[in-house]
């Protein structure tokens, strides 16, 4: 077990109010933490009752009072970071399907359910720097690297597969589940690491994945008036097919060969600290205080290890027009399955808008929503409560 600056929990009544699953999450040293409704609305946040003012007849109707252990850290997220060792940086690897996977993990012999965190795309697991020592506090906390991103191998096929894609990165989280945890696990999957966990929980033996956080969702998804219709509806269990299917391409052509030209130009203007920090600087939209050197070195640092344009390129451009099961289709099936389900949102996202979250809770209505005023990455722009509302919604599903 790496050694973690103790983090001390103080204990609180919780209020939770039946017939909503959008939840406003209030917290201080003193009371504790408080969910409170989206007044007059499942989806939608009500400014007024995040800042306090809950009309009383809101308190006193139907409300059910659970006595949980609080997240309230007696230091900030960002305070107990500074005591994560560099061995947690540094992590472990895994052999899957011959290649190496990179992964952290804390609280490795604490008797929770264990958390696995995926990052999303160009990031690494050091993207949860200011959420896994304070969410292993009673329960193990791994973070992984998903094959090609961070300093896990990045090859220019995955073995084993014929081409990139979602099905890659839900089998290597299933492998993991299965050879490492060994115990069924609560994905939190942030942006493409939150479809990929998605798609490995619907394809995954129920009993593996005890639970499933959506931290702003990557995921193609069919508009409710129809457009697009999803040929791999019948497939989203048979994720091998999809990928013999992906792996149709025609011959390479010159004007192939000068998109990815153009790709390169664009992926090498991307490797400066100034442009990656400018980029972040559009999506931690409400606070810019973990904006920092820190940030920018877990991005561009695997950025610069070998392959990396080459997978860069055919998760990107040189990959559109590959088939995705559609996020329809997965949360049917976890709603079949009944699988307790959050998505945990950061609601000013300029690139995955809180109207996808809606859609999707119309898809899955047993989910719960987890407002964060915050942007793409709510987990590290806005850590305190992004692991406040985590940590009471898993004690709220008995997770």
């Amino acid at each position: 077990m790496i050694p973690v600056k103790a983090v001390h929990m103080r204990r609180a009544n919780t209020t939770i109010f039946p017939g909503t699953h959008s939840l406003c999450l209030r917290s201080s040293p003193r009371v504790g933490v408080l969910l409170v409704p989206a007044h007059r609305s499942p989806h939608k946040i009500n400014k007024s009752m995040c800042a306090g003012k809950v009309p009383r007849r809101e308190v006193l109707q139907g409300s059910v009072l659970l006595p949980v252990m609080s997240a309230v850290p007696s230091s900030t997220a960002t305070e107990v970071a500074d005591g994560l060792a560099e061995d947690w940086r540094r992590g472990e690897n895994w052999e899957w399907k011959g290649q190496r996977i990179r992964y952290s993990v804390l609280g490795k012999d604490l008797p929770g359910t264990p958390l696995l965190l995926v990052h999303g795309f160009g990031a690494s697991l050091e993207h949860w720097r200011f959420n896994a020592p304070v969410l292993a506090v009673d329960r193990p906390v791994y973070a992984i690297d998903l094959l090609g991103f961070g300093y896990s191998d990045k090859p220019t096929i995955p073995s084993g597969f014929n081409s990139w894609g979602g099905h890659v990165w839900a089998r290597q989280l299933n492998a993991f589940v299965d050879e490492v945890i060994q115990k069924p696990v609560v994905m939190v999957g942030n942006s493409l690491g939150g479809y990929s966990s998605l798609l490995a929980t619907a394809v995954a033996d129920p009993e593996n994945v005890a639970g499933l956080v959506l931290v702003n969702s990557a995921g193609p998804l069919i508009e409710e008036n129809g457009g697009m219709a999803d040929p791999f509806w019948e497939l989203a269990e048979n994720i091998e097919a999809i990928d013999r299917l992906a792996a149709v391409e025609g011959p390479v052509n010159p004007l192939e060969l000068l998109k990815k030209f153009g790709a390169f130009l664009g992926f090498l203007s991307l490797r400066s600290e100034k442009r990656v920090l400018g980029i972040l600087g559009q999506v931690y939209t409400d606070s810019k205080d973990n904006i920092d050197e820190d940030l920018a070195t877990l991005i561009l640092g695997p950025a610069w290890t070998a392959n990396s344009f080459e997978v860069f390129y055919r998760t990107t451009i040189g990959g559109k027009g590959k088939p995705g099961v559609s996020v329809n289709r997965l949360l049917e099936t976890l709603q079949d399955r009944q699988t307790p389900t959050a998505l945990l949102w950061g609601v000013n996202d300029p690139w995955i808008v809180q109207a996808k979250a809606d859609r999707m809770l119309t898809l899955y209505p047993e989910a719960d929503f987890l407002p964060v005023v915050a942007g793409h990455c709510p987990h590290d722009e806005k850590p305190d409560e992004f692991n406040a509302q985590l940590n009471t919604w898993l004690s709220a599903r008995s997770l």
